[in-house]
């Protein structure tokens, strides 16, 4: 689902995130305007976003690298997630994140 969303730092064009068990989490973001906040002086980076999951034999990283914004619309599908593999997958985000990941 698009929806429009605010960061403090530009975004890439998309994000596709493996998860190593068939899956992708997918994060597309179209650059709308930057804004600059008057109080404090902080800048904000305003995004149409859509963020899914695909099967990683339907849809690859390759596929969405060379066009990201033919994703923009992308309806995503719904795919039951265990608990179990909910998890799995936040413990492997925080190892990620505490352990420096790929930055970006």
């Amino acid at each position: 689902m698009k929806v429009l969303t605010e960061y403090n730092e530009r975004q890439p064009e998309f994000k596709y995130m493996d998860k190593h068990d068939g899956t992708a989490d997918v994060f597309i973001n179209k650059f709308i305007e930057e804004k600059t906040n008057e109080e404090d002086g902080s800048t904000s980076f305003i995004y149409e976003k859509n963020e899914f999951t695909v099967n990683t034999n339907e849809i690859t990283e390759e596929m969405i690298s060379e066009n990201p914004m033919n994703y923009l619309d992308y309806p995503p599908k719904k795919i039951e997630i265990t608990l179990e593999q909910r998890v799995s997958d936040l413990e492997a985000m925080w190892l990620e994140e505490l352990l420096g990941g790929d930055e970006e």
